[in-house]
């Protein structure tokens, strides 16, 4: 989706019976669309094929000749017995790119075991970090093991895929070489929960141990009268700012003051913003309904509304990168499943009676 959204063309190899998010039922269905497979896939082109058979495979080498990236997220195993594993592929196109995403990486101790987000969550070290994380006066460490919203699980090795794919095309450029790509689910949230890791490799203390320390800092969340806010006040500077707005001496504004407590729940989140956030980072904690209408969001773009063939409006997150010659854009609508097929094919040089032979024996799907 990142890389759609820069600009990349993208084609979506999906079984004829589609991609399983296309039903998913965690998510809103909009006029029989998922929102989950509409999120994740726009800005690509749909292809079903039907990897099992040999006329699907070839199709897809076909189009693998005239691409530079293959991105797959099989369990390991699954592609080389496809016969469309990197060994095999490379031999078709020695400078493709072949990045693979998986639960615990291509060549691991747990390789053969499957994985998802909360697996990946568990697994990473990051769910207990996140629940041990002291964040100074009234955001004490919770100690309750959660999965944290948004999928990360998922959704940052996709980042990290992005990222290293960009790398190797540019190492491609410069070499002519390509190469395969080994991202892990585990490793990805790790990388990112690093410094959370640091003051344990550093230390003979564990997260426990610390989280049950009392904060020497204020950088936390404090109740208001209407929701709550949060702040960071580090350093003679920022808390002299502070107790000058408070009225109060320097030595009031710490980790442990009552009076600051209460200072915080007198007033309502816009009246602490208004006093303190030109002095040091204070913000208030929005809420998912307050965020898609904060005016700095709709400034930024962020919330994508587009109209929908299917008669709604079409909602997503954009992708929060700006570039000054190439914007990044929604430029096309999530693909109908195999809405591409017909013409992808074509464009490798199959006939119309071919595909209509494809489409009968079921190889591909055409387009309703």
């Amino acid at each position: 989706m990142l890389l759609a959204d820069m600009g990349a063309e993208v084609f979506k190899i999906e079984p004829i019976w589609g991609d399983a998010s296309r039903t998913s039922p965690q998510y809103p269905v909009v006029e029989g669309q998922s929102s989950y497979f509409m999120h994740v896939n726009r800005n690509k082109k749909s292809i079903a094929l039907d990897l099992k058979s040999e006329k699907g495979k070839h199709a897809l080498k076909e189009l693998i000749k005239r691409s530079d990236v293959v991105v797959e997220n099989f369990r390991p195993g699954v592609m080389d017995r496809l016969g469309i594993g990197y060994e095999s592929l490379r031999k078709i196109y020695p400078g493709i790119i072949y990045a693979s995403i998986s639960g615990f990486g291509q060549d691991s101790l747990y390789v053969k075991r499957p994985s998802f987000d909360i697996i990946a969550q568990a697994m990473s070290g990051w769910m207990w970090l996140n629940s041990r994380e002291t964040r100074g006066l009234n955001s004490a460490a919770s100690f309750e093991l959660n999965c944290l919203a948004g999928s990360p699980g998922d959704t940052v090795p996709g980042l990290f895929c992005a990222l290293s794919i960009l790398a190797a095309l540019r190492y491609r450029d410069v070499s002519g070489q390509g190469q395969s790509i080994d991202i892990a689910q585990t490793d990805s949230l790790m990388t990112l929960s690093g410094l959370g890791m640091i003051r344990t490799l550093y230390t003979d203390s564990d997260s426990d141990e610390r989280a049950h320390r009392a904060s020497s800092r204020i950088h936390g969340v404090y109740e208001a009268k209407d929701g709550y806010v949060a702040i960071r006040i580090v350093g003679e500077k920022s808390v002299q700012s502070v107790a000058n707005v408070l009225g109060v001496e320097p030595s009031e504004v710490n980790a442990n003051s009552d009076y600051l407590k209460k200072w915080f729940k007198e007033k309502t989140r816009a009246e602490v913003s208004g006093l303190l956030s030109d002095k040091v980072p204070c913000a208030p904690v929005l809420t998912d309904r307050e965020l898609i209408s904060d005016p700095n969001v709709r400034e930024r773009e962020m919330i994508i509304e587009m109209p929908h063939p299917e008669g709604f409006i079409y909602r997503s997150v954009a992708t929060g990168i700006k570039f000054s010659e190439t914007p990044v854009a929604v430029e096309a609508l999530p693909p109908l499943l195999g809405a591409d097929s017909v013409d992808v094919l074509k464009s490798l040089g199959y006939s119309d009676n071919e595909i209509k032979q494809l489409i009968d024996e079921g190889v591909t799907l055409a387009p309703k």
